[in-house]
This record gives C-alpha cells, sequence and structure tokens, in this order.
C-alpha cells in the first residue's frame, strides 16, 4: 500500500512537472485557429500547453451569456457562463473565443464550481489583475491559457477543469482602443447559390475566413420576424435563395425593440458551432448579435446613444414613467461579480 501510494505521488510530481515546464508560447489567432481538411484542428495536433494572444475584445461576456450562477445537476447544463471573443489584429486575420462554465461535472469535465467559487472565477476574469480595470468591449487584451476544439474551433477554456492550474489569464494592453470596423461582406460570400455553406480549409473564404470576427452582412431581410426575442435564432435572407442563421443575444435592446423590417443590414461576430454528433466540422456558421439599439435599417449594435438624458431608461429621447417602470421592473437586479466583487 505504502509503496502504491509512492508511485502514485511520483506520477503526479512528475505530470505537474511536465505541465509547468512548459511556458506559454505567444501565436497569432491565425496560426491557432487553422484546420485540417475536415475541419478539425491542425493547431492541436502537437500545441503547447498554453498559447498566448492578443487583439482587441468584442463583446462584453455578459451579453453573450448568463453569468448567473445556477448549480443545478443535470446532464450538460453548464448553469453559469462567460464568454468573450478576441480578434485579431493587421494580418493577423483570425480571432478567438474564451468559454469558462460553471457545472463541467455536469459534462465532460472532473467537478464543479460551488456559486461562491463561480463568482470568485468571473470577478477575477472580469478585471485586470494589475489595475482592478474592469474590462471592456475594444479594449486591447492578452490572454493566456489552455485550449480545447469544440464546434468548429479552439477555444481557450479552463479544459473543463475547476483546478487552478486549468485557469486562464485575462490581462489590459491598451484600454478603449475602439471596436474594429466590420468587414463588409454578403451571403455570396459566406453560401454557395444552392444554399450550402463555404467551407475552405485554406481559411481564405467562407465561413473560416470571417469566424471570430466582426463583419457586417449587407442588404437581407429577416424571414421568421416570429422568432425576434433575446437568446432565439432568426433566419435573414438574400432574397436569391440563399439564408443564414443569427443567434439574438442577451441584449436589452432586443427585447425592447421591435423586429426590424425590410433590407437592413446586419453587425455581428462571425462564429461556428458544428451540427451533429460526430459534428460535420464543415458546416454551423452563424452569426452572434448582441445587442439592438431599434433604428430599424441596422441589426447590432452602434455603441452610439443619441439623446444622452439621465434617466432615460429605454433611450426614447424622454425621461417619463415608462422608464420609472422599467427601472421599477429591474430594481436591485445586478450581473453576476461587475459590483461587490471584492
Amino acid at each position: 500500500m505504502k509503496r502504491g501510494l509512492i508511485v502514485l505521488f511520483l506520477v503526479i510530481f512528475s505530470f505537474y512537472q511536465m505541465v509547468f515546464a512548459d511556458q506559454p508560447v505567444e501565436v497569432t489567432h491565425w496560426q491557432f485557429q487553422a484546420v485540417h481538411t475536415d475541419g478539425t484542428s491542425s493547431f492541436d495536433d502537437n500545441g503547447p500547453w498554453q498559447v498566448i494572444l492578443e487583439g482587441i475584445l468584442l463583446n462584453n461576456p455578459e451579453q453573450w451569456l448568463d453569468p448567473t450562477p445556477d448549480p443545478t445537476v443535470s446532464p450538460w447544463f453548464m448553469g453559469g457562463e462567460w464568454e468573450i471573443v478576441i480578434q485579431g489584429e493587421g494580418d493577423d486575420h483570425a480571432g478567438t473565443f474564451c468559454w469558462m462554465g460553471q457545472n463541467y461535472g455536469n459534462g465532460p469535465g472532473s467537478d464543479s464550481y460551488s456559486n461562491e467559487e463561480w463568482l470568485a472565477e468571473i470577478c477575477r476574469l472580469n478585471r485586470d489583475p494589475n489595475t482592478a480595470y474592469i474590462f471592456r468591449a475594444g479594449d486591447r487584451v492578452r490572454v493566456t491559457g489552455t485550449y480545447l476544439f469544440y464546434g468548429g474551433k479552439l477555444n481557450v477554456n479552463e479544459n473543463h477543469q475547476t483546478d487552478s492550474m486549468f485557469d486562464f489569464k485575462l490581462e489590459l494592453i491598451k484600454p478603449s482602443v475602439g471596436l474594429p470596423q466590420p468587414e463588409e461582406i454578403t451571403l455570396a460570400d459566406l453560401k454557395h447559390a444552392d444554399d450550402t455553406e463555404i467551407f475552405d480549409p485554406a481559411r481564405l473564404t467562407g465561413g473560416e475566413y470571417y469566424q471570430s470576427r466582426r463583419v457586417r452582412i449587407n442588404r437581407v431581410s429577416i424571414v421568421d420576424p416570429e422568432n425576434w426575442a433575446p437568446n432565439t435564432t432568426i433566419t435573414v435572407t438574400d432574397g436569391q435563395g440563399r439564408t443564414f442563421p443569427v443567434v439574438l443575444a442577451l441584449g436589452e435592446g432586443i427585447a425592447r425593440y421591435e423586429c426590424p423590417t425590410g433590407t437592413i443590414d446586419v453587425i455581428g461576430i462571425m462564429d461556428q458551432k458544428a451540427p451533429g454528433y460526430p459534428a460535420d466540422l464543415t458546416k454551423g456558421y452563424r452569426l452572434l448579435v448582441l445587442d439592438y439599439d431599434g433604428n430599424g435599417l441596422v441589426l447590432g449594435e452602434s455603441g452610439s446613444v443619441r439623446g444622452n438624458l439621465p434617466g432615460d431608461i429605454n433611450h426614447d429621447f424622454v425621461v417619463n414613467l415608462v422608464d420609472l417602470a422599467e427601472l421599477a421592473e429591474h430594481w436591485m437586479i445586478s450581473r453576476a461579480r461587475l459590483c461587490d466583487c471584492f
């Protein structure tokens, strides 16, 4: 028994030595997201233990996934979730999603975070460790961490482990650099004429080329306005037989304003969530729309609000009882660990 414990200790010690001896390697998003002809990751074949990636933060995590803790034990239920997207700059034409969830134990993970542990984790990730600055979309940041392949892209994450050795770290390089201008495309850049998806393993065309980046799809219309609501998926068409899924996230404007009609442009983040099991990694491209300001012509987050009146909760340019009602409805609600962190 004693000899067995010694052997086990030596194995664990050797593993930890191997892990920590393998220092993080700085790579570009383009290198990190490389794929084989079947859509599987080629970087992951012989990649380092951890990577360092830099770029522009495209979203505030609570706009996309709900971080509210929920320890419910149920197959694949993740409880609170947190995810950001970092876009490469200059010639680094790619980007990377960084994700973590609370209940890894409900899926392929060893354990789950308690509510308190989860809140401490996202408190850490929401703030620069050197200045306590709260990250915002448009900041230039650096992420260091481990990674896993899922749904057609390589994600920085904790490998579904709660052990602190798998924690990833987000650091501020420069605040308020500004969101990158969205690349203007049409559905013809994403779909063939027969409405099948363009998959290019060289990642020079189609969804792979724009994946994890901010884009603007021009001249489309919404075919299923009845599905308009936060946390749902709608479909847009170019009127020439091509369609594309648009995921509406958690931005307050999606709930506040009516679905735009007629011909519009759509601004969002290109994503891939490959369908099926085993997944077809050449498919599943979609656009994530974080918010909407009700302008009627462009579906997406403009980042600019007119009026600038204190108390104009619903941004209709007048402070009245409608604002008071909305304030009362959400009184004392807070986003997990953006306040009362320490």
